[in-house]
């Protein structure tokens, strides 16, 4: 069976990412992606560091540029990136908001993002 399914698909299959996950949504949002010229690794570290000013936890540790291969100052440009497309999508999306401001997800629709870096 698994056989026939991958010979239909011409073996063209792929693992669904964190980026291929933001590509899909910035698409349905017809968001401007010329900004978005990062690596998968620089856009999930950018989420880090605004997650980290969020919740008013210190900006980036001697271990995440230790792991992440990358310093604040290389990351801060990119999260401003993010901040600034989530400003053009603050009115739209209310499907999103409306399932991540559920429990299940632990509200994260509802989080405060900081207004600068």
């Amino acid at each position: 069976m698994e056989t026939t399914i991958l010979k239909v698909l011409n073996y063209q299959i792929s693992l669904p990412t964190p980026h291929s996950f933001l590509l899909r949504f910035l698409n349905a949002a017809h968001a401007d992606r010329s900004s978005f010229k990062y690596t998968p690794s620089q856009l999930a570290a950018a989420t880090i560091l605004i997650g980290r000013v969020a919740i008013g936890r210190n900006n980036w540790s001697p271990t995440l540029v230790k792991y992440a291969e990358y310093s604040e100052e290389d990351i801060i440009p990119i999260a401003r990136d993010l901040m600034e497309e989530n400003k053009k999508l603050r009115f739209g999306l209310t499907a999103v908001k409306r399932k991540y401001s559920r429990d299940k997800y632990l509200k994260v629709a509802s989080a405060v993002l900081p207004s600068e870096l």
